[in-house]
């Protein structure tokens, strides 16, 4: 009996918390809008991009209030100088209006605001990472591959989603910067070609008709070519 009564007291403890967890209110996009006008440290011209910019990610679908509410605080609260925060923003802002895929650009700021690294750096990282998203997602594109369409893959199709194009390009564009950057040889076209078959073969997210539809429309050359823009460029920043 009173093991019974234990159990009914620790329940009727828990269940305020349990229902406090259910009202958690949920991030809507204004809330994002009103963080940009009312407490991001901002010009009222890098304000007005942001709202823009935001607001197209969110009717695309491209990204979710929560997560752009949690990076814009990190951002703000980051201690950087106001210009360099602004340029960083500026280019997830340019990134979302041209419809490129931000998740990489967004883990890569909070990386290194985790690690320490001065914000100039992380800025330039991520404003190299963003050309080879772009290089990625126009390659792509010329194949006919966006968001909306249905892919035809041998006897099957696939309606591409947002999320599931974005995924796509940013895979391969993150196998793309790593190949390189990790100092293996960007001339070398079908092990660049390899290391993206591989990527989106191990992301368990991506189904397996996707990746063979890569490998069957995407030429190993126009994979080495992008590589050796980021090598290109990696020289550049040295």
């Amino acid at each position: 009996m009173r093991g019974i009564l234990l159990t009914v007291l620790l329940l009727a403890l828990l269940a305020p918390v349990g229902l406090l967890a259910e009202q958690q209110p949920q991030v809507t996009a204004q809330d994002v809008y009103d963080y940009i006008n009312y407490t991001l440290e901002v010009s009222a011209q890098t304000r007005a991009v942001l709202l823009q910019a935001f607001h197209k990610g969110f009717e695309e679908g491209a990204l979710a209030p929560e997560r752009a509410l949690s990076f814009l605080r990190r951002v703000n609260a980051s201690g950087a100088p106001i210009e360099l925060r602004e340029q960083v923003l500026l280019t997830i802002a340019d990134a979302l209006l041209k419809s490129v895929p931000v998740e990489m650009l967004l883990s890569k700021v909070e990386e290194g605001l985790a690690k320490g690294r001065p914000m100039d750096e992380i800025l330039a990282e991520i404003q190299e990472r963003k050309l080879t998203l772009e290089g990625v997602k126009a390659l792509f594109e010329s194949k006919g591959f966006r968001a909306g369409i249905e892919l035809q893959i041998g006897s099957a199709t696939l309606t591409l989603s947002v999320e599931l194009t974005g995924l796509v390009i940013t895979d391969v564009a993150g196998a793309l910067e790593d190949y390189v950057r990790s100092g293996k040889d960007p001339t070398d076209s079908f092990a660049v070609y390899q290391e993206v078959l591989l990527r989106l073969q191990r992301d368990r997210s991506i189904p397996p008709m996707l990746t063979e539809w890569v490998g069957a429309n995407i030429r190993p050359e126009e994979l080495g070519r992008i590589a050796q823009e980021i090598a290109a460029r990696l020289r550049e920043m040295r």
